[in-house]
């Protein structure tokens, strides 16, 4: 899959890294995770591996803009951090992920709906 990053995100995480220095090492963990959610992976089928990734709260598909194109919010594991407050946003299109948004859940409650309209037009 090919990862992108919107400049907003890119000021969200050095800011962030600031404060949580394995963060980079973070985000690399989450694009495996992301990776194995629509390829499949340890010989599971990628439909199993995203009902059961759903079914927990671990992630929400926010908006579903066609077949493959759609805006999730997940929660991201920090080894930093002893809870998983941090959220990620992205937009997957096909095999294109654009992470959108990161922030931390006591800093902002919500993900920022302009930018998401502004990345999904």
């Amino acid at each position: 899959m090919n990862f992108d990053q919107v400049p907003e995100f890119q000021k969200e995480l050095k800011k962030l890294s600031k404060k949580w220095r394995r963060l980079s090492e973070d985000l690399a963990t989450l694009q495996n995770a992301i990776t194995t959610l629509y390829k499949g992976g340890n010989g599971l089928d990628a439909a199993s591996i995203r009902q059961a990734f759903f079914a927990t709260k671990k992630g929400a598909v926010l908006t579903k803009l066609g077949a493959d194109h759609e805006v999730v919010k997940v929660r991201m594991d920090s080894q930093d951090l002893n809870s998983n407050n941090l959220r990620v946003v992205y937009v997957r299109n096909g095999d294109r992920v654009l992470f959108i948004e990161m922030f931390a859940k006591n800093d902002k409650p919500r993900e920022n709906q302009e930018r998401i309209q502004k990345y999904t037009r």
